[in-house]
């Protein structure tokens, strides 16, 4: 599932940033890093998978294996946590997840903190239980890695230690264990300086106040529209399939609460599903919470805590009442993630810079020049584009018609015909410049996903 059709798409702006990020040293990394909003870790790991190529599928792999790593992962997980029949219907939701598909299929850095979440959870909860030393060293380790790779990771922290404290609360703990707890949060602490060093930095103010000019506050329908996200996923639409998949993982998270003896069901809370309802609900409730004020409710950044939701839709499957019933319940989840799984494959998702820059380089001249908007877009464009053709970034902000109408007459007389790349903004008024001279007409105008294409003629006069 997550190598299939692996290279059908191109790169859209995201992982062309990654790609150009990879290509720079170790030393740039770390130096930038504590500049901006650059957690490290992801993009040192494919600066060293590039040397393997540059294409959609090789890059891609990466995130392919740190999936099918999670599978592993919280198969381990669940089965600490409950048993074996929970650790596989775990690993089979995940596999069948198309959320999960999905960031695994791309090379960014969510499908890595997922995974390493997963870790973390793991090791953390060994070292409470049995105390061995590389069990805490693999838990600062994983911790740390995650906080290098996204700094959402930090939404870790405050579910582990309540968790911790409700263990020394109800005095279940280990002799000692608030020592060891307080020394490994040091040791996580200072190994996460260079990952989170960016969130203090001036840039990071800026990109905050985009996040909430963007996306708005969330509200209780947000949060639905989440459950259903960590259901079956972004790619399969219509009501009755909305209502009808939410009704069926509210089901299964129901009867997660319930065990049944003598054909009754009954309460029972258990230590697992305590940590689960933790791992899940803290790191969702203080994003949402926050969000009501600054917001930052991004469904990628908040992706890395969809392991938990599976491992307490497993449960509910695994303690419902008769084996007949568990298969059924199971099968439909099967069914319905079928679709949404196959859009992926089916329905172009992602900008099609591919195709935009092949039509280009199939009909440019020597004489040509490229006007990009935005100016950031140059990433994409130039992973793909191997021509020769003066290029010109204009940024989305420039919205200023007399500055853009002189900037377009100091490039009539030198080139016969103007380019025009647009993607990442809703600033028309450099296309509106040229089509309204009376020195351009208008050639073709070609739309891909997500780029659209425009070709002026320049008049000789």
């Amino acid at each position: 599932l997550r190598f299939f059709a692996l290279s059908a798409e191109s790169f859209w702006f995201d992982e062309a940033y990654s790609v150009w990020v990879a290509q720079h040293s170790v030393g740039w990394h770390i130096a930038l890093s504590t500049q901006r909003i650059f957690p490290p870790l992801y993009y040192l790991l494919l600066h060293f998978w590039l040397p393997l190529g540059r294409t959609e599928f090789v890059v891609r792999s990466l995130s392919v294996l740190v999936g099918l790593g999670s599978i592993g992962a919280i198969y381990a997980l669940a089965k600490r946590l409950f048993d074996t029949r929970v650790g596989l219907i775990s690993a089979l939701l995940l596999a069948i997840s198309p959320l999960h598909i999905w960031y695994s299929q791309e090379a960014r850095m969510y499908i890595l903190v997922a995974g390493l979440g997963l870790c973390s959870a793991y090791f953390m909860l060994l070292a409470l239980r049995e105390g061995k030393l590389w069990h805490w060293m693999a838990y600062v380790l994983s911790t740390a890695m995650a906080m290098n790779a996204h700094y959402f990771a930090i939404f870790l922290v405050p579910f582990q230690n309540v968790y911790v404290l409700c263990l020394l609360l109800r005095r279940d703990a280990r002799t000692g264990l608030w020592k060891h707890w307080l020394a490994s949060q040091l040791a996580v602490g200072l190994l996460s300086v260079i990952g989170l060093a960016g969130i203090f930095s001036s840039e990071s103010t800026y990109w905050w106040g985009l996040l909430d000019t963007w996306h708005g506050s969330p509200t209780w329908r947000d949060l639905v529209a989440l459950m259903f996200s960590f259901s079956l996923g972004t790619t399969a639409q219509g009501r009755l399939f909305y209502w009808g998949g939410l009704l069926l993982f509210g089901l299964c998270v129901g009867c997660s609460f319930f065990v049944w003896k003598r054909r009754r069901p009954t309460v029972f809370l258990d230590d697992g599903l305590v940590f689960a309802l933790l791992y899940l609900g803290i790191p969702l409730g203080t994003v949402f919470l926050l969000s009501q004020f600054q917001s930052f409710w991004v469904l990628r950044y908040i992706f890395p805590f969809l392991p938990p939701y599976c491992i307490i839709v497993a449960l509910g499957i695994a303690r419902m009442p008769g084996r007949a019933l568990r298969v059924l319940i199971l099968g439909a989840i099967v069914f319905a993630s079928a679709w949404p799984i196959a859009n992926t494959y089916r329905y172009e998702q992602k900008e099609n810079w591919r195709a935009a820059v092949q039509y280009i380089i199939a009909e440019e001249r020597a004489e040509d020049v490229i006007l990009l908007v935005d100016e950031d877009i140059w990433l994409p464009f130039e992973h793909y584009y191997d021509g020769s053709v003066r290029r010109v970034g204009v940024s989305r902000a420039v919205t200023d018609r007399d500055l853009l109408t002189a900037r377009v007459g100091m490039l009539l007389p030198q080139h016969a015909r103007i380019w025009l790349v647009l993607s990442h903004t809703d600033n028309l008024a450099l296309k509106d410049c040229l089509t309204g001279s009376r020195y351009t007409q208008v050639l073709s105008e070609r739309h891909f996903t997500g780029v659209e294409v425009d070709l002026f003629a320049v008049s000789s006069d």
